[in-house]
């Protein structure tokens, strides 16, 4: 299908309108962000239902971003008036020699690469990370760069002013040490699986990507938009030809299907299992919890 029709804010697999009158979903309804806006999930069928847009949609955001729920009403208010929004565009460079700030990510596909001497880590961020996390805690860190795969949306705010929220408030301080371990966690869990085939490696990275980066898709509820092959082989330091190979196993099990940067996935759960995901997660297509 068409880039536009997939990106289309209307009803998404038939599913029911989120926050119906300004009231939360009824039951068995989850808000899931996709793209730069909030749609309701039905967990008991895999449903996509219709999003918000504008001011509510960014509002939504910011009350659902894994970092920012973590504070009080009052708390993530302060923090975020002292911030600007950014919406940028697919190739716009957030960190590195554009200068120095922190970048709440609300929604989006960013690809960071750090260098350590002649090695360098690639990992790719959706909703919920915070870019320069490492730098508020260490000053003497080299900054890594990072750019926009897809359309993003991020909470930004100059690093020196956001070292000074963190010297008065301590719970903003021991919020951003859980985000920290939370990324370092997920390095582990997602891009060091080095026992496992290329092909079960790549499964469970597009299960993650996921949930943390996925957009409208008309057919699947949701997809994956903005990493090219290159940029999926960087993350997790395999060849461009490995991950050519491991989508042509992925294609042919049917657990994807491939456009120009896009890839869509018929069975979520079908795609955990093969890559070998055992966490809970929150599944469109298929089944709606990964056993």
């Amino acid at each position: 299908m068409g880039l536009a029709k997939d990106r289309m804010a209307g009803v998404f697999r038939g599913g029911p309108t989120l926050f119906e009158g300004g009231r939360r979903p009824r039951d068995g309804l989850q808000p899931i962000v996709l793209g730069n806006s909030v749609y309701a999930f039905d967990e008991e069928t895999g449903r996509v239902g219709h999003g918000l847009s504008g001011s509510r949609a960014i509002r939504a955001l910011i009350d659902l971003n894994p970092f920012l729920a973590d504070l009080s009403r009052v708390t993530r208010r302060e923090l975020t008036s002292a911030m600007s929004t950014r919406q940028s565009c697919r190739n716009d460079q957030l960190r590195g020699s554009v200068g120095s700030a922190v970048h709440i990510v609300l929604s989006g596909c960013v690809y960071e690469e750090s260098s350590y001497g002649e090695d360098t880590t690639v990992r790719i961020h959706g909703s919920g990370a915070v870019l320069g996390i490492a730098e508020i805690f260490h000053p003497d860190l080299h900054a890594p760069t990072a750019r926009c795969l897809n359309s993003t949306l991020t909470l930004t705010i100059p690093l020196a002013r956001m070292r000074s929220i963190v010297d008065h408030n301590g719970v903003i301080g021991a919020a951003l040490g859980k985000v920290l371990a939370d990324q370092l966690v997920t390095a582990e869990r997602v891009y060091n699986r080095r026992s496992l085939l290329p092909e079960q490696r790549l499964a469970g990275l597009f299960v993650h990507l996921l949930d943390r980066c996925a957009v409208p898709c008309t057919r699947y509820g949701r997809m994956i938009e903005g990493p090219s092959q290159t940029d999926l082989a960087d993350s997790l330091s395999v060849s461009r030809a490995t991950i050519e190979n491991a989508l042509k196993v992925l294609r042919e099990c049917d657990l994807v299907s491939t456009g120009y940067r896009r890839y869509r996935f018929p069975d979520e759960r079908e795609l955990a299992l093969f890559g070998k995901v055992r966490t809970l997660s929150q599944t469109v297509t298929g089944s709606a919890e990964v056993q």
